[in-house]
């Protein structure tokens, strides 16, 4: 039987840390588990975007049709197990612009993980949520969208967004998840209760491999990766948001904002907008 664990974030609670972690170890896990991270499922996202703007039966047969393809292009046998791991199958990092922070959610999971059917023998799937204490997550959801240079040109200070996106809270959305799809076995973890764990963020996925001892002595712990900026440093890209500079300047100086602070332009990642085009 194939074990399958099934993550899909949500947003700013420690996804690029597992991730980073994942593929660090890629070499160790390959033998006994496949692995599918946010690049090799770009494609897959990009079709959950897509029915995110037409909300149409025809683009959520499309994302499951893909979603199956996908499935079985790899390479799987009864033995090997499957981790996925990508926070944008779910939709966009929210804005708190809409009733819910993720108001696809229930369909785009469906449709996922239904097109597991195209494995020809048994299958045990887990979908995994990594979550966080409501406010901390609307911080770093509203610190990440002020450093973003594209598309997204957020003008709100801190309390403005929290209470944008404090409609329906992280812990809510869930439990609308798991009583809309009873059927699934899904499963969460609070990123803080994990910080005393071996492995950090990433244990859910140790215990997912079922690796011998010895063997996860061999492993490299999880990375802190994409750190979000501080509420000051924030407050000042909120700052260049608000100013009229056309998009070009802003990127410019933004970068030049995030490289005072770290060193580099580091962390600005703007795949989702990239991935909205069809």
């Amino acid at each position: 039987m194939t074990r399958i664990l099934l993550h899909l974030g949500f947003h700013k609670c420690a996804t690029s840390s597992a991730q980073a972690f994942l593929h660090e170890n890629r070499e160790r896990i390959w033998p006994t588990c496949a692995l599918a991270l946010p690049y090799r499922l770009r494609p897959i996202a990009n079709k959950v975007f897509w029915y995110r703007f037409e909300r149409d039966e025809a683009a959520l047969s499309d994302l499951h049709a893909s979603m199956r393809a996908f499935i079985r292009d790899l390479n799987l046998t009864p033995n090997r197990n499957l981790i996925l791991s990508s926070e944008n199958l779910l939709g966009q990092m929210p804005l708190g612009t809409l009733d819910e922070p993720y108001p696809i959610a229930v369909p785009v999971v469906r449709a996922l993980t239904s097109a597991f059917e195209a494995i020809a023998w048994p299958c045990d799937l887990t979908v995994y949520f990594s979550t966080r204490a409501h406010d901390d997550w609307v911080r770093s959801v509203w610190g990440h969208q002020a450093r973003k240079r594209r598309n997204v040109r957020i003008t709100d200070d801190l309390e403005t967004f929290r209470a944008r996106l404090s409609k329906v809270s992280l812990h809510d959305q869930l439990a609308r998840i798991r009583a809309a799809l009873p059927d699934l076995h899904i499963v969460s973890e609070d990123i803080d209760a994990l910080a005393g764990a071996p492995f950090g963020v990433a244990q859910p996925f140790v215990d997912f491999l079922r690796l011998p001892p010895a063997k996860l002595a061999e492993f490299t712990p999880p990375p802190r990766a994409n750190q979000g900026p501080g509420l000051a440093l924030a407050e000042q890209l909120i700052e260049l948001n608000r100013s009229d500079l056309d998009p070009d300047a802003l990127h410019a100086a933004k970068d030049a904002l995030i490289a005072a602070h770290f060193g580099s332009a580091q962390g600005l990642d703007d795949d989702e907008e990239e991935q909205v085009s069809r």
